[in-house]
């Protein structure tokens, strides 16, 4: 995950702190989910172009926002980070919003990485194991297929990481006969 600043932190956690007070929360996050399929760094750059008024940026986010159908919130806050020339931020913003979001609705985040396209059943299994392992947290998996892994499966949550594939075995053994020959 890329390194987030602190003013985009300080923005996610502004939005995330009013919508919840105003019980829009996920509202909130929906729209900012749209809004992110359809951002562009182009649009941002073009935005933070001097010679554009405050005055004619205010009537592009309003556009913008209601092309996407956004509610008063979320136009409000885009409108305060285009005003200030921070929509450059927005990646970041969503990144740290979505966070936050995730840990209020207690969803733990779990990178599954598989050779191939897995069965229904073993992702079930391995949710299963992990729901075990943290029982007060809803398992929200992300189905990743890196071939080069060979066989097996890697599991990342958060910063930690559990490799049991096939690749990883190799090495391992791969360590061992080195060891033994040296």
């Amino acid at each position: 995950m890329p390194r987030i600043s602190v003013v985009a932190k300080k923005y996610a956690k502004s939005l995330f702190l009013v919508a919840r007070k105003n019980n829009n929360l996920n509202e909130v996050f929906e729209e900012l989910n749209t809004f992110k399929q359809n951002f562009s760094t182009s649009f941002s750059n073009e935005l933070k172009n001097p010679v554009i008024s405050k005055n004619d940026l205010d009537k592009i986010i309003k556009e913008v926002a209601k092309k996407f159908k956004l509610g008063s919130l979320t136009t409000n806050f885009f409108g305060s980070i285009v005003r200030n020339r921070r929509l450059n931020l927005f990646p970041e913003i969503f990144e740290e919003f979505s966070r936050i979001h995730r840990e209020y609705q207690n969803i733990l985040e779990v990178e599954l990485i598989f050779a191939s396209e897995p069965k229904k059943d073993q992702v079930e299994q391995v949710k299963l194991v992990i729901g075990k392992k943290y029982p007060d947290k809803k398992i929200a998996t992300r189905i990743l297929i890196k071939e080069k892994i060979l066989g097996g499966l890697q599991i990342k949550i958060g910063s930690q990481m559990v490799d049991a594939s096939l690749k990883n075995q190799l090495e391992l053994i791969k360590k061992e006969c080195l060891a033994v020959i040296n």
